[in-house]
């Protein structure tokens, strides 16, 4: 049985965290998860409309569920393991937990990278009229978005998106959130044969 440790946020780390959660090859040690909204989004910085998911899904599988929101809070207690998963991470994880991950380490990032790192990859790639949208695969450095690409999967953006930006957003937003899980397993399988 492989052990994870997940540092996942919003709909598509809890679309990680449920998928692998199923499975029985896996066993996820503890999960670490922001609670509130960035305050770049919500100046008041109210709690996350998807927190809830993650606590009672964490209940659910009994996994350690472990809140941070602010870069200035220490990881504590965080297990070795086989893996450890970032998605929709804000900060960056420190290199001494990074190593803690006996096999790999590696975010999945919803752009093609290096060219669409950083924030907001989508609306950067429909800005740039891209016909698609890559989400990558990539090892966890000390510079957000930065390390090599491991994997990437494509999505073909459709005919019949809204024509609003931010509605557009969203629905490929909404349209991308199984494919992390996907992407996150073709991760690991690239390691295990290697």
């Amino acid at each position: 049985m492989q052990t994870i440790v997940g540092f996942l946020s919003r709909p598509h780390g809890f679309n990680v965290l449920t998928t692998i959660g199923k499975l029985e090859k896996f066993k996820i040690l503890k999960i670490y998860t922001h609670k509130f909204n960035p305050r770049s989004q919500d100046s008041n910085k109210h709690v996350r409309d998807d927190f809830e998911l993650f606590v009672k899904k964490c209940e659910e599988l009994s996994i350690p569920l472990e809140t941070i929101d602010s870069k200035y809070s220490p990881i504590e207690n965080c297990p070795e393991c086989d893996y450890i998963i970032e998605v929709s991470w804000r900060y960056i994880i420190p290199s001494k937990i990074v190593k803690k991950s006996r096999i790999g380490t590696f975010g999945i990032h919803r752009g093609k990278l290096p060219e669409y790192g950083g924030a907001e990859p989508i609306k950067q790639a429909i800005k740039n009229n891209e016909e698609e949208v890559i989400l990558s695969a990539h090892y966890l450095e000390p510079k957000i978005d930065s390390g090599d690409v491991i994997t990437t999967l494509k999505y073909d953006l459709p005919n019949n998106l809204p024509t609003d930006l931010e509605e557009k957003i969203q629905q490929i937003r909404d349209d991308i959130t199984p494919l992390f899980s996907k992407i996150t397993l073709e991760t690991i399988e690239i390691f295990e044969n290697k």
